[in-house]
């Protein structure tokens, strides 16, 4: 089967044109992802088979989903998708602790995922911070984005030191709290 291919589009501009049921997009993104798709998937299940199986739902969703599915790197939700697919096909296929081990073993290229995780922990520091209070902001700009020490930053805003002190440990707080699920993923 022949797909059309177009080498000027990126993975994510054919998204947003699939988002808007562009099929030749669709066939573009499919020529371009489907392979590798199907050697990771391959190199899980261990089944050739069963992998263009699994790498064929994962497309069939994709398709049905696609006017809802908003994502940063199209190409790394993908892969995350056929990673769950494979996942459960081990899991449904009664395979032992151990083959799944070396199922789990095997990764995706871990600079797509994690460009797309530091994306997605970018955005979230980024909505945490707008979400504090107007002054909490402020202060907590100039300290960590700007390098500014307390004191200065009590000077330029005509508040106490301590002020500023409780400003920044408000912030911390919070970031810490929303961001608790993170950290898991990295350390």
């Amino acid at each position: 089967m022949k797909f059309v291919s177009n080498d000027k589009a990126t993975p994510e501009k054919l998204a947003k044109m699939i988002n808007q049921s562009d099929r030749n997009a669709f066939n573009s993104l499919f020529g371009m992802l489907w392979e590798p798709m199907y050697i990771y998937a391959s190199s899980l299940v261990m089944n050739d088979s069963t992998a263009k199986d699994l790498v064929q739902e994962v497309w069939i969703d994709y398709w049905q989903r696609r006017e809802t599915i908003e994502v940063q790197n199209i190409k790394s939700y993908l892969f995350k998708a056929i990673r769950y697919k494979c996942y459960n096909a081990l899991r449904d296929m009664k395979f032992n602790k151990i083959q799944i081990e070396v199922a789990h073993s095997v990764y995706i290229d871990s600079e797509v995922e994690m460009e797309a995780d530091l994306a997605d922990l970018s955005k979230r520091i980024d909505e945490t911070i707008s979400g504090l209070p107007k002054r909490c902001q402020e202060v907590f700009i100039l300290s960590r984005v700007n390098h500014i020490n307390n004191k200065e930053i009590a000077e330029k805003l005509n508040i106490s030191q301590r002020s500023v002190e409780n400003q920044i440990s408000f912030a911390l707080r919070k970031l810490r709290k929303e961001l608790s699920t993170v950290k898991a993923l990295f350390f």
